[in-house]
């Protein structure tokens, strides 16, 4: 099976897409996995989203959770 991969920048063409290509014998379409996201990308985009929260030390960490 041979497999082609086409990236669609207008969406609404993808329903008349579909439909053609529904229509061509011996073709399929297959659903689209996204990637999941290690904590590392996680951790960067709070990172560029600016939810971080940064501390002089430890000490004042704790002083600011009221421990």
């Amino acid at each position: 099976m041979t497999q082609l991969t086409i990236n669609i920048e207008d969406k609404s063409i993808l329903p008349h897409l579909k439909k053609i290509l529904n229509a061509l014998e011996g073709v399929s379409i297959a659903k689209s996995v996204k990637k999941k996201k290690c904590g590392l990308d996680e951790a960067l985009e709070d990172i560029e989203a600016g939810r971080v929260t940064y501390y002089e030390s430890a000490e004042d960490m704790f002083k600011k959770l009221g421990i």
